[in-house]
């Protein structure tokens, strides 16, 4: 998969079964919210919130458990900052699959639910120590965990849940579907945000480099990986376990603000080529930002969003009020307990 150069892959027919179960996930419009933030631009908000993890990465896990049931693989580790282990362990559980879960101490504060939504999932979870203290990529620390762990042991492979197509090919279900719901008529602007890529990716793959449609990332100021990255060669470990990508990379993050599964200091390499080609724009916010976005949303639609979703609604206010009369298309990535609400 990574190396293809098919424009379309197809879906094998037991996981279309397995899709089936959860899509199309809705698409609304969001109409109070837009007239909460004083807009008269149209707001079509798709929900991966509704998957049984509570969010987009279940698309990837079940293709990925699937292919690794298929392949005879019987044990897999992976890391995570929370939403991908939850996606991962159920998904494996739906094809006998054992499950490693690596979630850095971070994340297992912010989100002490997704732990034990693992776990309940029949997931083992690993909580990795942060080492030497100051600001870190939570990412590399559990990645460097996990392949450690993997290195020492037989029968077990090593899943990195982000970055690479094999995961991001997956999530292109969602722009597809967004697409048929809209009618086939493309919005205005596609927002996503971008941690490894494969939210933004996801929901803008029918739409990138389609006349009269701006794509925008939503980003956190403390890892601006996409306006502030530089290009160069990068692998998300430290062990150079992984084949290193040609994409943006950042050295470190840039403060010590929990921002999740936003945190990445390496980006998938099409969002990279996409940004060098100028199809794709930047917007970068704070976690003020993003919080008060979140609870704008929360109180005028009713729902309340996780973490990184602030962050794309916090774009979406900022477009709408730059705009009129145009429309605007977002994915809710996540959705339940939030630290914004």
């Amino acid at each position: 998969m990574e190396l293809s150069t098919e424009p379309a892959i197809d879906i094998p027919g037991e996981l279309l079964d397995l899709y089936g179960e959860f899509r199309p996930t809705p698409l609304f419009e969001a109409r109070r919210f837009a007239e909460t933030i004083g807009t008269d631009c149209r707001i079509y908000v798709k929900d991966e919130g509704t998957t049984p993890s509570g969010n987009h990465k279940a698309n990837s896990a079940l293709w990925i458990a699937y292919h690794c049931a298929l392949d005879g693989v019987g044990t897999i580790a992976t890391e995570t900052t929370g939403n991908w282990g939850v996606a991962l362990a159920q998904a494996a559980a739906r094809f006998d699959l054992d499950v490693l879960c690596f979630l850095d101490t971070a994340s297992a504060a912010a989100r002490p639910d997704r732990a034990a939504m693992m776990r309940d999932a029949g997931a083992e979870v690993v909580v990795v120590g942060e080492e030497g203290g100051g600001d870190f990529d939570p990412l590399v620390l559990s990645a460097n965990a996990a392949i450690d762990h993997v290195r020492a042991m037989k029968d077990v492979w090593y899943i990195f849940g982000s970055v690479y197509n094999y995961f991001i090919l997956p999530q292109t279900l969602v722009g597809q579907e967004a697409l048929a719901q809209l009618g086939g008529d493309a919005p205005d602007v596609v927002v996503g945000s971008c941690g490894g890529g494969a939210n933004l990716l996801g929901i803008a793959a029918p739409f990138l480099g389609r006349p009269g449609v701006e794509v925008v990332c939503a980003e956190s100021e403390h890892c601006p990986i996409v306006s502030a990255g530089v290009f160069g060669e990068y692998s998300i470990d430290d062990r150079d376990f992984y084949p290193r990508l040609r994409t943006y990379g950042l050295e470190r993050l840039l403060g010590s603000e929990y921002i999740g599964g936003l945190g990445s200091t390496i980006v998938a390499a099409p969002v990279a080529h996409f940004h060098r080609q100028g199809q794709l724009a930047t917007r970068t916010f704070t976690a003020d930002d993003a919080g008060k976005a979140a609870r704008i949303f929360a109180e005028s639609e009713g729902r309340t969003v996780a973490l990184e979703t602030g962050y794309q609604l916090a774009a979406v206010i900022a477009e709408a009020r730059s705009r009129s009369r145009e429309r605007i298309l977002v994915n809710i990535s996540s959705t339940g307990h939030s630290r914004f609400a």
